[in-house]
């Protein structure tokens, strides 16, 4: 099922640290398909389960082939939906590149984050298997946002400012709504 997802630098749900999965449940498991079916719909390359009101330490990575030839990480094809459970980032690169980034939880939103550009992660598959491995290029940045988010933070928070630059930081495509 598509789910609703939650939006707005102040919305709790997307401030708080969420916690470790325990146990493969049904509900875990019906989570991780409604995260499929919804990331696409939205057009994201990433998910965390605090986006679809769950504060539970799940993600989703999808590089997409119309953006991209290859993922930066060798378990992960283009087009294809990498879930981890309970990822976590042991080790980042001091190499570090500047990117724009959105997010579906601020839509329209984007700004420039610098980011390592090589991780060393763990975490369990969807089959409950643990994973250690290093990616690097675009997998790399999506986990790293999305990380961000199952500790409760934004990638507005990550926003580069370069040297004198008195901007905001952050530019959007349509006009936030405003209320009357």
């Amino acid at each position: 099922m598509v789910r609703t997802l939650e939006t707005g630098s102040d919305n709790p749900i997307l401030r708080t640290q969420s916690s470790p999965i325990r146990k493969r449940t049904r509900s875990i498991k019906k989570l991780a398909r409604d995260m499929k079916a919804t990331v696409k719909p939205k057009g994201g390359m990433g998910l965390a389960a605090p986006q679809v009101g769950e504060t539970v330490r799940m993600i989703l990575i999808n590089v997409p082939a119309d953006l991209y030839t290859e993922t930066g990480f060798e378990e992960c094809e283009v087009n294809e939906n990498y879930l981890l459970i309970n990822p976590e980032i042991l080790w980042k690169s001091t190499d570090q590149s500047l990117f724009e980034e959105g997010c579906l939880s601020l839509p329209d939103y984007f700004g420039q984050v610098m980011r390592p550009n090589r991780v060393h992660f763990q975490g369990e598959r969807e089959d409950g298997s643990v994973i250690e491995a290093t990616a690097e290029g675009m997998f790399a940045r999506i986990l790293q946002h999305e990380v961000d988010h199952i500790n409760g933070i934004l990638f507005r928070d990550k926003l580069h400012r370069g040297a004198g630059d008195s901007s905001h930081a952050m530019s959007y495509l349509t006009p936030p709504k405003t209320e009357e």
